[in-house]
């Protein structure tokens, strides 16, 4: 690759300037050769040609560092890292890549959220706001893997996730954005984490929420903790989609477990002590007598052999029939808690429910397109 500038820190100044360039095209500049300059138009078409077709279709669009990061806060060694994952295999390039995006987080950490020298200049409010933007910016699923790893109380660095309100709203704005990491994750801490972290991460759950994050409310209504279950029932009447009705059904109603063995013993009296033997203990010229303590025990002993418990779960009983009505059009069939007539039903009656409720909500935005004049009359 040969560049056309004389010195490479204009050269570097043009790309970092104008943001036109991704970082890996800039870590491209910095190897590149030196010769005579020519315009800065000719710079893109020069580099885009010696580059991967992804890459070179990047800088064509003008695509740009979406976060900018890896532009803000990389350093010489995150750099060296993404040049040799351009050369590496797959997944030795995808590991260098993480390496790589770890290591900015950790400069954006200690640069302006958490010093780590002590006798460090303090952190000004630009350099602050700076940072939480970029991690509010973040788009790609490693970007966000990353961030969740480092800003989750790495090592020793404090957990800014649960401590740091406003890096708690950035990072959960950027994970409502992306749909196969983030919202599934999103999903997880609004029914397993505690307040507030819970609360801002269902608060930052999007209207329409992406197959991956389903996934997970189906998850975690399998889930063995009632809270957690009642929790994700919730997301889910807030969320309808007719591929929660299966696990909402199976969720609604527990069985008993199978159990062997007592149960239970319990105690109900009272205990009394008493003196019941005496041992001798002699010594030189005398002599005693240890006693030997005794309880009796009056009362009852109430034998639990048997038990059983079933469990009705009405949260999520009422979620299903939110789900069912949102998504049908009809209010939900009066099957209370039989799960196998759920299922028939799901089978047989769903489909036909559905398909029947799209096309009324089309023929409905048809109407609605359709602009009504009155008729011209007379005189």
């Amino acid at each position: 690759m040969r560049f056309v500038y004389s010195n490479a820190h204009a050269c570097l100044r043009h790309l970092v300037g104008n943001r036109m360039l991704t970082t890996t095209l800039l870590l491209a500049a910095l190897t590149a050769t030196v010769v005579d300059p020519p315009s800065g138009a000719e710079v893109a078409p020069a580099l885009a040609s010696s580059l991967p077709s992804a890459l070179a279709s990047s800088l064509a669009s003008g695509a740009t560092d979406s976060s900018g990061l890896l532009g803000e806060y990389a350093d010489d060694d995150a750099r060296q890292l993404l040049v040799k994952a351009q050369r590496a295999s797959a997944k030795v390039g995808a590991e260098m890549r993480e390496r790589a995006t770890c290591a900015a987080l950790r400069q954006l950490v200690s640069r302006a959220l958490n010093p780590i020298d002590a006798h460090a200049k303090p952190i000004s409010a630009d350099e602050r706001a700076r940072a939480i933007a970029t991690l509010a910016c973040l788009s790609t699923p490693l970007e966000i893997q990353c961030a969740l790893k480092v800003l989750d109380g790495e090592g020793s660095r404090p957990n800014f996730i649960a401590c740091d309100p406003q890096v708690r709203r950035a990072i959960f704005a950027a994970m409502a954005k992306d749909p196969s990491v983030g919202q599934p994750k999103l999903v997880e801490l609004a029914v397993v984490a505690d307040d507030p972290v819970r609360q801002r991460a269902l608060d930052s759950l999007p209207a329409e929420l992406s197959p991956r994050a389903l996934d997970e409310i189906a998850r975690q209504l399998g889930s063995d903790r009632e809270m957690h279950i009642n929790r994700a029932a919730s997301i889910a009447g807030s969320h309808p989609a007719a591929s929660l009705i299966p696990s909402l059904v199976s969720a609604q109603y527990a069985a008993p477990k199978v159990k062997r063995g007592d149960e239970a013993w319990i105690a109900i009296g009272t205990a009394r002590s008493y003196v019941q033997n005496q041992i001798p203990i002699v010594g030189d010229a005398s002599t005693s007598f240890q006693p030997v303590i005794g309880t009796l025990f009056e009362g009852s002993l109430l034998r639990v052999m048997e038990s059983m418990v079933e469990i009705f779960r009405t949260e999520v009983h009422m979620n299903l029939a939110t789900v069912v009505e949102e998504t049908t059009g009809q209010p939900a069939p009066p099957l209370g808690y039989d799960e196998a007539r759920w299922m028939v039903w799901t089978r047989d009656e769903l489909p036909r429910l559905m398909a029947a409720h799209q096309a009324e909500r089309e023929r409905d935005a048809e109407t609605a397109k359709t602009v009504t004049r009155p008729a011209a009359h007379d005189g």
